[in-house]
């Protein structure tokens, strides 16, 4: 497992990006530790009084690029989306009609690299050619079919970037959850370009590895793509997607550039709302920041979502509960932390707060890492502000209030999400309509 922490960054357009990030716990790239530190500090008050950082021009780039592409992550959500932008009668109106078309532009090779495991999944398959806004006959590969360990994604030919592009779908079924939540560490080998002589392989969840291997076997044995790439000899691959989609396109370009028939191919990657997946000195690791552009939205939960940081959370309860002085407190931490025990003991929690994760390298979120943060500055006429602030309002923490936003963004360091926050809206703001209108806030001249 790699030891050494990477850092840096450098380079610019669709994989470049400039610099370091500047989250808390940046390490200066340049030496000027001085000057650095004085920039961070000046950065991180904009962002704490809401006004846009100064970003590079590649920086600003890569934000367009990343834009761009998150609408083919939110396209491979499917029918779902369609619906949820269009409504539920749309779905049956349109995306029924649009069926047989779509299959109808399709010759009979692409059908046999389409794959659907019900009635419904036939309607997700429109829904991202009519999102993604491209023609039927670009669709190269679609896996509409959900299982533990195979997730849903769309491979396509994107005519205006001169990409290929593979969208991976996000948490949607039970089969998606379980495989979030097989999260034992294992080993995979690193690309040749990556590998040093101390550092051959790192660690990721079983999950998403199992994952990555079977897109990966699926692209191997896709004769038409191949095609493709033999004939598009600049064609770049680029891989995205939301949640489940976003820790998958983090960890599938390690096992594109292990595979020779990819290794001489420009590979990068977009992830909205990824989980941590990767130890700190691969996620890093200089030529990797240049390679991976990661999008987190505000205080969404899930990029903060890993074993380490959910049993440091857990402590951090324990400790807190143990130091109140209700008996129905102390009554709840018998039963739940000492059983038979008449009494917390401050002093084994507290230990437990400080607990060494010596024994577990944290994951860290992949690549260069952008933060987007907004503020409500003006609610609409007839909102619901009231209700909206009430804490037993059962809606709140999953709809936004109606009103004007100001969307700001800055890099940020995977540290900054090593800690999970406890937010109202924490689950609204993992959504791809959240990231979709923080996206539109967002202006760069």
């Amino acid at each position: 497992r790699c030891g050494a922490v990477g850092g840096g960054g450098g380079g610019g357009g669709w994989g470049g990006g400039g610099g370091g990030g500047i989250g808390d716990g940046e390490v200066p790239s340049d030496g000027k530790s001085g000057d650095d530190a004085v920039a961070r500090r000046r950065i991180l008050n904009d962002v704490k009084e809401m006004r846009q950082p100064v970003l590079s021009q590649s920086d600003k780039e890569r934000m367009k690029k990343a834009k761009y592409f998150f609408k083919f992550a939110t396209a491979a959500c499917g029918w779902p989306i369609y619906a949820a932008h269009k409504g539920f009668a749309s779905v049956c109106c349109n995306l029924g009609c649009k069926v047989s078309r779509c299959c109808q532009g399709m010759d009979a090779e692409q059908e046999e690299h389409i794959r659907y495991n019900s009635c419904c999944c036939r309607l997700s398959l429109p829904a991202f050619v009519d999102y993604a806004g491209i023609p039927p006959e670009d669709v190269i590969l679609a896996n509409i079919s959900t299982d533990i360990d195979q997730v849903v994604y769309y491979v396509c030919f994107d005519r205006k970037t001169k990409s290929v592009v593979v969208a991976v779908r996000g948490t949607l079924s039970a089969q998606d959850a379980i495989t979030d939540s097989r999260q034992k560490y294992t080993s995979f080998p690193l690309p040749p370009s990556l590998q040093s002589e101390e550092c051959k392989e790192s660690t990721c969840a079983e999950g998403f590895k199992r994952v990555c291997e079977r897109i990966v076997a699926d692209l191997l044995n896709c004769p038409r793509l191949h095609r493709i790439l033999d004939t598009e000899k600049d064609a770049s691959i680029i891989v995205t997607g939301h949640s489940l989609g976003g820790a998958i396109s983090s960890l599938l370009p390690f096992f594109l550039l292990n595979k020779p028939q990819f290794q001489n191919r420009k590979v990068l990657a977009y992830p909205m709302a990824p989980p941590p997946t990767v130890p700190r000195a691969l996620a890093n690791m200089p030529r990797v920041r240049k390679m991976v552009t990661s999008v987190v939205y505000q205080d969404d939960v899930v990029p903060r979502l890993s074993v380490h940081n959910l049993s440091k959370l857990r402590f951090q309860i324990i400790h807190e509960l143990s130091r109140a002085k209700g008996q129905s407190i102390r009554a709840l931490m018998n039963e739940g932390i000492k059983e038979g025990s008449d009494q917390v003991d401050v002093v084994e929690t507290k230990a437990l707060i400080d607990y060494d994760s010596r024994n577990e390298d944290p994951l860290h979120i992949v690549g260069t890492i952008f933060h987007m943060k907004t503020e409500l500055t003006a609610m609409c006429e007839g909102a619901c502000v009231g209700c909206y602030q009430l804490c037993c309002c059962p809606f709140r923490g999953m709809v936004a209030p109606r009103g004007t936003y100001r969307t700001i963004c800055y890099k940020a360091t995977s540290d900054t999400f090593q800690e999970v926050i406890i937010a109202a809206q924490m689950t609204h703001e993992h959504l791809p309509s959240s990231y979709e209108r923080a996206f539109q806030d967002l202006f760069f001249e």
